[in-house]
Parts: structure tokens; C-alpha cells; sequence
């Protein structure tokens, strides 16, 4: 592990989200990781590299930027006058 390592906890509050996103992240292989945990350990820790998560924020930042559509409006058929 190295000074630029860091825990699920880090990177949680970094990118304004719980832990178990972070760890949906790692586990869906969208974020960059390695697994930590010392045999017998229940429960599953993780580092991240700051590399893989200034990649990962670059790679989302660029996919979020969609162009806005307006929603058209349906045009209505004017030849029959609905009662209900």
C-alpha cells in the first residue's frame, strides 16, 4: 500500500456517495481496485488507487454530459371532439 492508496471510506466521501456504491463500483469493475482483507476477516476491505479514481472520474464526467432534448408535444388529431 502506498501514501496514494485509499479506502472504500475515502473515495465514498470524494465522490459524495454511501460506501456500498463505492464497493457496487469495485465489485461491477467500473472503479479500479484490490482487495485487502486479512484471512478470516468477515468482512471484505478494498484500496483504491488515486490514479484509478482520478481515471474513473474523468471517464464519468465525460459520459455525463448529454444533450438536453425537449419533449415534443403530441400533436392531437382535430377531426373528431372528445367528450370524456
Amino acid at each position: 500500500m502506498t501514501k496514494t492508496d485509499l479506502t472504500v471510506s475515502d473515495v465514498a466521501k470524494e465522490l459524495k456517495k454511501r460506501r456500498e456504491s463505492v464497493v457496487v463500483l469495485l465489485k461491477s469493475g467500473a472503479l479500479q481496485g484490490y482487495d485487502v482483507t486479512a484471512p478470516g476477516d468477515r468482512r471484505k476491505s478494498y484500496r483504491i488507487t488515486r490514479e484509478a479514481l482520478d481515471a474513473f472520474k474523468a471517464g464519468r464526467s465525460a459520459q455525463q454530459q448529454k444533450s438536453t432534448r425537449r419533449r415534443v408535444k403530441p400533436t392531437r388529431d382535430t377531426s373528431y371532439v372528445e367528450y370524456f
